[in-house]
């Protein structure tokens, strides 16, 4: 699940379904291994789509399903806005699935189980106070949206009261909070496999890899924060009210801009104008390019024993089929200029009824159809 823009749930040219995904398995404990599965990932843009969950989603496989809640560090004054309506979405789900009471206390009791391991039995004060029988991560991605000259006191103080409500909020979730960068390539390794450890009971070494320091690399486990933690860590915001709008307000970073939000046409709209531009243009045939070389198609010598007409009628053929590719391509008023060139020397052809055919040494050769003048007629009318 990803964050959402207020009063922006459907905007136009947003297409209602749900972005499907999936990451390739490997066994952790044997990373040569291949497993040949897949483990699916469904993707939520809007708060909108929360209706297609149950199309999803059911009362068998909710319990082998983990959540991400991703926020945009891009964007953090929308954070808490955006956490509590994805656990509104989270908690309408859980309530349309109908799970039975022994169901659901299942489901909360191997949440309490998987904490009591990771924190070795202790008592943590404010921890998992709303329980909603799922692994939950918060995911922050762009961790390094901000680079260092652009950190100032002013940021430091921005970045501490962002941790702070993040803290918060996953100490009473019991939700695991990770801090990612693509870019820097930060924590996406971690990620992936404390999301298999989750799922799969995978190995996970917990102390090495948690961070509770470092801003752009904060990762946090369930059962490795409570209340006194985050309050011995910020104990000026721990005794102050803090009102997280205000104290983070929207701004327009220097070197990464809140890009301009673009309107996508609808599909259906699109294609419905397309028609409508193609049913308005003319209609047009295409125009071939004129040849300006004409080649005088090769004369063929026919057989010694083929009669005078056979020969006759091979010769109208031949001729047919060159003006023919001459033709083409060529507009109106060149078509019938070649046209009566043609009928001309057809009806030269009709009164010529015997062909000379004079013998050489080497080869036969056929008296030419047309003279000169004739070939100095066709090629001004080719030139055309």
């Amino acid at each position: 699940m990803t964050k959402t823009h207020k009063n922006a749930i459907r905007q136009k040219g947003i297409t209602p379904i749900v972005d499907y995904a999936y990451l390739n398995l490997i066994d952790l404990r044997d990373p040569d291994y291949n497993t040949n599965a897949r483990l699916n990932v469904y993707i939520l843009e809007e708060e909108g789509q929360k209706y297609l969950l149950p199309q999803i989603l059911n009362h068998k496989n909710i319990k082998n399903t983990f959540v991400i809640i991703a926020l945009d560090m891009q964007e953090p004054w929308t954070f808490m806005e955006d956490l509590d309506r994805w656990i509104s979405v989270l908690q309408d789900m859980m309530a349309e699935l109908r799970l039975s009471l022994n169901e659901l206390e299942e489901m909360k009791s191997n949440v309490m189980q998987y904490m009591s391991q990771m924190d070795g039995g202790q008592v943590h004060e404010g921890l998992l106070k709303t329980n909603l029988g799922i692994p939950l991560m918060v995911m922050v991605n762009k961790s390094d949206i901000l680079e260092r000259d652009d950190k100032g006191k002013d940021w430091d103080q921005k970045a501490e009261i962002i941790q702070f409500c993040l803290r918060q909020f996953c100490v009473n979730y019991g939700a695991t909070l990770l801090f990612t960068s693509v870019k820097q390539k930060i924590n996406i390794k971690v990620m992936y496999e404390y999301v298999l450890h989750r799922l799969y009971n995978m190995p996970f070494e917990t102390s090495q890899h948690k961070n509770l320091s470092d801003f752009e690399s904060l990762f946090i486990p369930l059962g490795q924060d409570d209340i006194n933690i985050i309050k011995s860590t910020f104990t000026k915001l721990a005794n102050s009210v803090i009102k997280y709008e205000e104290s983070v307000p929207i701004v327009q970073l220097k070197k990464n801009l809140v890009k301009e939000e673009l309107t996508v046409e609808d599909d259906q709209e699109f294609f419905t104008k397309l028609k409508e531009k193609s049913s308005q243009a003319p209609a047009t045939r295409p125009i071939l390019p004129i040849q300006r070389v004409v080649e005088q198609p090769v004369q063929q010598i026919p057989p010694a024993d083929q009669p005078t007409s056979a020969r006759g009628t091979q010769q109208s053929q031949q001729l047919k089929d060159f003006y023919d590719k001459i033709m083409t391509g060529r507009n109106d008023q060149q078509v019938e200029q070649i046209q009566q060139a043609h009928q001309q020397l057809q009806e030269r052809l009709r009164q010529r009824t015997v062909t000379e055919i004079q013998t050489t040494t080497t080869a036969a050769r056929q008296t030419p159809l047309f003279n000169q003048s004739d070939q100095q007629k066709m090629q001004r009318i080719l030139k055309k």
